[in-house]
């Protein structure tokens, strides 16, 4: 059985302010006061906030609020129109993804790229003060057609009936995302939010959440557009960009998180974690050639007085219970370019998985680890090298990392907490690629059509549970102890190791 362990983050030690505790009271009256609603935070609930100060646009199934006080600004608009444009792409990537070769399907990919098209025409040079003043949807500001309002029509229709894909939102019907273009406008929306919703304060104002990059206020998912700053500043006046490491940055948190958050309104918390995680990963790496965006814990509030704690499933986790340790502190920089991102997912991390594969084996055999698994003794593609913070200590991870074994095993050495965080995010990423392409003997298109049926069975009501439905699916479970017998997880080992 899995376990869910609570799991603390600490990304950068340089992404906690200094000083005294966080002022969210403060910010969050200082939002109130500019957006006219200084007497009372109950005069300005969410959805008349997105009503009166954002302009708001429909995506296929996502609804997309950016504050118009950034709409002054050339670079804000083009920055919006990127956000919009991938959005609708992970639509189309996920409708195919779901079931490519339904006509139906096609229809929604087609709709999407009408949609696509005009995002991609916008002018900046219409979004001025009078057109702000009365025209507060995207589609009025940019002047939307009747065929891409139609368009909009029938790829949301699509996304919202589960009888192509086979999967649609439960009772929240849409994603809508908010996004906040600066640090000070997102820890501001923290501060606003635990004051229009007092329950929410314990949850959200937390020394922590000030270099979060994602939270949500109330069904509204509020997705940050920068990182928070590298060094001290108590007023978060500045903050780093999302395109300091590539240029694509923003876009691929942006999808990633979208496309997780897209899933949950699908599937719910089950038992799939990886496979969700792992999708929308993959889903980032085909729009935007690659997933290299810093991640933190997305935490899910409630709309009202309760609050669902945020857990998470470890591999390797201790079968007991209780809290996984704190990762060390370590810079961003090591997070985003660190090992583990070689190549930044072009190649779903497959290449520098197979190099720490092969100095997983050397390590493994000269540590001779007392009483070890036989079969684990003597399987080449079974081990990973692993590293201290500083390289200077070295050790191993070994297979397997799904299925109920992985939870027999101990935790990894403390000081390679962080570089097993990022070794599991390159291997999940990997496998289930691995899974969608070649996971199925009947070769590409038959593991595409396998992986499309998987997806769709995960979110049916008499769905069994995840290894059961895999093990039904592909007629292997989808992991064993060792090498000996069949398994997914033991097959994807020597395809990686044979280096194809």
């Amino acid at each position: 059985m899995q376990l869910a362990l609570v799991l603390t983050l600490a990304l950068s030690a340089s992404f906690a302010p200094l000083g005294d505790e966080i002022p969210y009271a403060r910010f969050g009256q200082t939002y109130l006061d500019a957006h006219g609603a200084k007497e009372a935070p109950a005069a300005l609930p969410y959805d008349a906030l997105l009503e009166k100060h954002y302009a708001r646009g429909a995506f296929g199934l996502i609804d997309v609020a950016y504050p118009t006080a950034f709409l002054g600004d050339k670079t804000r608009i083009e920055e919006l129109q990127r956000q919009c444009s991938a959005l609708i792409q992970l639509q189309a990537r996920w409708i195919e993804l779901l079931a490519k070769d339904a006509p139906a399907a096609k229809s929604g990919v087609e709709a999407a790229g009408v949609l696509a098209k005009w995002v991609q025409g916008w002018k900046p040079g219409v979004v001025t003060k009078g057109a702000l003043a009365e025209k507060h949807t995207l589609a009025e500001l940019f002047g939307a057609t009747d065929a891409e309002r139609a368009a909009q029509e029938r790829l949301a229709t699509l996304l919202a009936t589960p009888d192509v894909l086979g999967v649609a939102p439960r009772e929240i019907k849409r994603l809508s995302i908010v996004l906040a273009p600066t640090r000070r406008d997102f820890v501001e929306l923290l501060g606003y939010t635990g004051l229009v919703d007092t329950t929410q304060q314990k949850l959200l104002w937390t020394e922590t959440a000030s270099g979060w990059t994602s939270f949500w206020m109330g069904y509204h998912f509020v997705l940050a557009l920068e990182y928070p700053s590298w060094g001290e500043d108590p007023e978060f006046r500045s903050g780093t960009p999302m395109t300091k490491f590539e240029p694509t940055g923003r876009e691929e948190h942006t999808l990633q998180n979208a496309a997780n958050a897209l899933q949950w309104l699908c599937y719910g918390d089950d038992d799939a974690t990886y496979l969700h995680q792992a999708v929308a990963m993959n889903l980032a790496i085909a729009i935007a050639g690659g997933i290299n965006a810093l991640e933190g814990d997305a935490v899910r509030g409630s709309t009202g007085a309760e609050t669902k704690p945020y857990e998470k499933f470890v591999p390797g986790g201790n079968p007991k219970g209780g809290f996984l340790p704190p990762i060390p502190a370590a810079g961003g920089d090591m997070l985003k370019d660190g090992r583990w991102r070689e190549g930044k997912g072009k190649d779903h991390f497959a290449g520098v998985l197979r190099k720490n594969q092969k100095e997983g084996w050397k390590q493994f055999s000269k540590d001779r680890p007392e009483k070890p698994d036989p079969a684990l003794a003597r399987d080449q593609a079974a081990h990973f090298l692993l590293l201290s913070e500083d390289g200077a200590k070295k050790g191993v991870a070994s297979a397997p990392f799904f299925g109920p074994a992985a939870f027999e095993k101990p935790y990894p050495a403390h000081e390679m907490l962080l570089d097993y965080k990022e070794f599991f995010r390159a291997y999940k990423c990997a496998f289930f690629d691995w899974l969608q392409r070649a996971g199925d003997k009947g070769g590409p298109d038959a593991s595409k059509a396998k992986f499309g049926e998987l997806l769709r069975r995960v979110g049916a009501k008499d769905k069994p549970a995840f290894e059961a439905l895999v093990l039904e699916l592909y007629g292997v479970p989808l992991s064993e102890r060792n090498g000996e017998k069949d398994s997914l997880e033991w097959r994807f080992l020597a395809w990686l190791a044979k280096g194809k």
